[in-house]
């Protein structure tokens, strides 16, 4: 008697298809069907817009299938894939990113206060010896 049991690899292969499908619908429902592009078995490729000169400009797509359960090979150990922690993982990488760009706009923001002052300060001591020196010249 055949084994019949099904490894995960050949689980998310059976259903590789029908994603492959549904975002082929999706992307043909957003850009058209004359700019979707079958490049594989299972990538796409659709244009998106047009270069300033014309030319066509493409997003290539395929669908990973992630793994739903954990299983080891020879070599290593693949983890399920956790769309909610990933997204909240990615969440907090895009906060801690603006974050830092808003500290870094505030100490360039500083920086840049700081400079012109002191400009301002040089330019102001520049004019005074100019004028202590044009004073001095004629008396």
């Amino acid at each position: 008697m055949a084994n019949t049991t099904k490894t995960p690899v050949q689980i998310m292969n059976a259903v590789r298809p029908d994603a492959f499908k549904n975002l082929v619908k999706a992307m043909t429902m957003v850009y058209g069907e004359e700019n979707i592009f079958q490049t594989g078995d299972s990538e796409i490729a659709v244009k998106v817009a047009d270069s300033p000169d014309g030319k066509p400009i493409y997003a290539r797509y395929s669908p990973t299938i992630a793994n739903y359960t954990e299983r080891t090979t020879k070599t290593k150990t693949i983890k399920a894939f956790d769309a909610p922690t990933e997204a909240k993982k990615y969440a907090e990488s895009v906060k801690k990113r603006e974050e830092e760009a808003a500290k870094n706009a505030e100490a360039k923001a500083k920086k840049t206060a700081k400079d012109k002052t002191d400009r301002e300060k040089r330019a102001a001591k520049i004019a005074e010896a100019k004028a202590k020196k044009k004073g001095g010249e004629t008396a």
